[in-house]
């Protein structure tokens, strides 16, 4: 049940659709494409809207085009909760796909068309309005809002929300990533393994190629044995939140030329793990696969490493401020049943402090990356009113 200070802050934001709409389409239009990534222009619009509510917001940068916003809000440093999402989006791809410009923020049928308008900034627009509606309201909250919009989660998240991190900038007790769930709350997403691998072989010239060791067909074997053995393993997990875990054979390179036997080729794999995997299991169980394929080839030259982990998120259904954000939704009459992600998110960041993390945002996550992305102006409304009952509750407001 809603109480009346939750009612008259709901009420508030039913006042200010059109406000949450034109910020919206401000977001939209600014194109904050990564690579490059020069989230300087819509970072200022993130900024502005803040400051004029009377929150302070500092511009943090990695690099000079790349500032991330931070704004707290309250004046009680504990509890924390943080609203966390970015300003950076993938690129158009090919324009003649797009039914509307890309950066047109064009509204049809109450859909709001434009790169990123799903992907994430209708989650931006969602937290920053619902933290703008609480100033406005100047509720005393008990504990900080920290309200924080990054520059570069699409290439990795480490110019933004990782390197916020390392420098003790974020630190909260409870963290809330805004991305493409339909407004549902997830609490699981898998996680994710790079792994190189490098066969080396022997040049020789291709009129006498059993005078060389041809890496290409070294790779080529290990590779079918890697997916055969690998898939045997995987296709006997599950998760009940989330798709099971996979192998992607995503690059291959090797070779200089076709009448030269190859003496190097490379590799690499996508391996997506469990909730209930860990990146040390995976990888020493990717290793135990490489050194059995040795085994029954004493002759074959390979090297491995990983580039790149992913930790899984895996919040208990029963922490207390995850039961307060389904409460929120069962009294906003919205779905309360629990999710997985599907993607990748900067969520895994704060669960491996051990932060408690949920992902939420509006948006279908299988429009995020594709030509004519978009979405729901009702779906984007509802979740500002999610995010500013869910601040209040959390900062324990009664």
């Amino acid at each position: 049940m809603l109480n009346e200070k939750e009612k008259k802050l709901i009420r508030r934001i039913d006042l200010n659709k059109g406000e949450i709409v034109h910020f919206l389409s401000k977001l939209v239009r600014s194109n904050s494409v990564n690579p490059p990534g020069d989230t300087t222009e819509i970072a200022g619009i993130v900024k502005e809207k803040l400051e004029e509510c009377g929150s302070k917001c500092d511009l943090i940068r990695h690099d000079l085009d790349k500032p991330n916003v931070i704004a707290r809000i309250g004046e009680r440093e504990f509890p924390r909760i943080l609203f966390n999402s970015h300003l950076d989006t993938v690129g158009t791809g090919e324009l003649a796909m797009w039914k509307y410009d890309p950066f047109s923020a064009k509204i049809v049928d109450k859909r709001l068309y434009g790169r990123g308008s799903g992907d994430a900034k209708g989650s931006v627009s969602s937290m920053v309005i619902a933290a703008t509606k609480i100033l406005q309201e100047e509720i005393d909250l008990h504990g900080t809002l920290i309200v924080n919009m990054v520059s570069d989660e699409e290439v990795g998240g480490f110019k933004g929300t990782k390197y916020l991190i390392d420098k003790k900038l974020l630190n909260p007790d409870f963290a809330v990533i805004g991305e493409q769930t339909k407004n549902q709350i997830a609490i699981a997403e898998k996680g994710g393994v790079e792994f190189n691998v490098l066969v080396r072989g022997k040049t020789a010239h291709a009129s006498t190629p059993w005078e060389g060791t041809n890496a290409i067909s070294k790779m080529m074997r290990l590779l079918i044995e890697i997916e055969e053995r690998l898939d045997k393993k995987i296709s006997e997990r599950h998760h009940p939140l989330t798709p099971p875990g996979s192998i992607n054979i995503g690059l291959i390179n090797g070779g200089f030329k076709v009448n030269v036997v190859p003496d190097k080729c490379e590799a690499n794999i996508d391996r997506r793990f469990l909730p209930n995997e860990s990146v040390d299991s995976v990888i020493k169980e990717f290793m135990d696969v490489i050194d059995e394929i040795k085994k029954g080839d004493q002759d074959l030259n390979v090297e491995v490493s990983v580039p790149f982990t992913a930790s899984a998120i895996s919040t208990s259904p029963n922490e207390k401020r995850v039961k307060i954000a389904q409460g929120v939704c069962k009294d906003l009459q919205i779905d309360s049943k629990f999710v997985g992600y599907n993607l990748g998110c900067d969520g895994r960041f704060f669960s491996e402090l051990q932060i408690p993390t949920i992902i939420f945002g509006p948006g279908d996550p299988r429009l995020g990356h594709a030509p004519n992305e978009s979405i729901s102006i009702h779906d984007v409304i509802t979740a500002t009113k999610i995010y500013a009952l869910l601040a209040l509750r959390t900062l324990n407001i009664n």
